[in-house]
Protein backbone atom coordinates (compact mmCIF):
# COMPACT_ATOMS: atom_id res chain seq x y z
CA UNK A 1 0.00 0.00 0.00
CA UNK A 2 1.51 3.15 -0.83
CA UNK A 3 2.19 6.08 1.80
CA UNK A 4 -0.49 8.44 0.28
CA UNK A 5 -3.27 5.55 0.38
CA UNK A 6 -1.89 5.16 4.20
CA UNK A 7 -1.95 8.69 4.90
CA UNK A 8 -5.92 9.20 3.74
CA UNK A 9 -6.48 5.79 5.75
CA UNK A 10 -5.29 6.76 8.57
CA UNK A 11 -5.12 10.47 9.05
CA UNK A 12 -8.54 11.24 10.36
CA UNK A 13 -7.84 8.26 12.96
CA UNK A 14 -4.89 10.03 13.57
CA UNK A 15 -5.83 13.43 14.44
CA UNK A 16 -8.70 12.19 16.29
CA UNK A 17 -7.04 9.74 18.60
CA UNK A 18 -3.65 12.74 19.24
CA UNK A 19 -6.43 15.33 20.33
CA UNK A 20 -8.34 13.09 22.14
CA UNK A 21 -5.77 11.74 24.12
CA UNK A 22 -4.34 15.21 24.62
CA UNK A 23 -7.16 16.29 26.21
CA UNK A 24 -7.61 13.76 28.27
CA UNK A 25 -3.68 13.10 29.66
CA UNK A 26 -2.39 16.54 29.86
CA UNK A 27 0.71 16.83 31.64
CA UNK A 28 1.59 12.86 30.56
CA UNK A 29 5.24 12.96 28.74
CA UNK A 30 4.33 12.42 24.48
CA UNK A 31 6.01 8.93 24.67
CA UNK A 32 3.28 7.60 26.65
CA UNK A 33 0.67 9.44 25.11
CA UNK A 34 2.12 8.58 21.73
CA UNK A 35 1.70 4.80 22.83
CA UNK A 36 -1.79 4.90 23.74
CA UNK A 37 -2.77 6.36 20.60
CA UNK A 38 -1.22 3.41 18.81
CA UNK A 39 -2.30 1.31 20.99
CA UNK A 40 -5.90 3.00 20.67
CA UNK A 41 -5.43 2.48 16.64
CA UNK A 42 -4.38 -0.58 16.51
CA UNK A 43 -7.31 -1.95 18.94
CA UNK A 44 -10.00 0.17 16.61
CA UNK A 45 -8.04 -2.18 13.33
CA UNK A 46 -8.23 -5.29 15.19
CA UNK A 47 -12.06 -4.91 15.62
CA UNK A 48 -12.65 -4.10 12.10
CA UNK A 49 -9.38 -5.93 10.74
CA UNK A 50 -6.19 -6.90 11.44
CA UNK A 51 -3.65 -3.82 10.85
CA UNK A 52 0.16 -5.21 9.30
CA UNK A 53 3.15 -4.43 11.57
CA UNK A 54 4.27 -2.05 8.63
CA UNK A 55 1.55 -0.31 8.96
CA UNK A 56 1.56 -0.02 12.24
CA UNK A 57 5.39 2.08 12.01
CA UNK A 58 3.81 3.91 9.22
CA UNK A 59 0.93 5.26 11.96
CA UNK A 60 3.67 5.76 14.33
CA UNK A 61 5.41 8.50 12.08
CA UNK A 62 2.51 10.00 11.23
CA UNK A 63 1.31 10.07 15.14
CA UNK A 64 4.59 12.13 15.38
CA UNK A 65 3.99 14.66 11.91
CA UNK A 66 0.33 15.24 13.61
CA UNK A 67 1.60 15.99 16.96
CA UNK A 68 4.36 18.09 15.69
CA UNK A 69 1.98 20.15 13.33
CA UNK A 70 -0.08 20.73 16.25
CA UNK A 71 2.35 21.43 18.87
CA UNK A 72 3.72 24.16 15.71
CA UNK A 73 0.35 25.65 15.12
CA UNK A 74 0.09 26.53 19.14
CA UNK A 75 -2.67 24.04 19.39
CA UNK A 76 -0.94 21.97 21.80
CA UNK A 77 1.52 23.31 24.46
CA UNK A 78 4.31 21.18 25.54
CA UNK A 79 3.85 21.02 29.31
CA UNK A 80 5.60 17.36 30.18
CA UNK A 81 8.99 16.68 31.62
Amino acid sequence: MTWLKLLFMYLPVVISAVTSIEAAFKGTPGETKKQIALDIIKAGATAAEQIPEAHVQQVAGLIDTVVGVLNKSGLFTTTAK
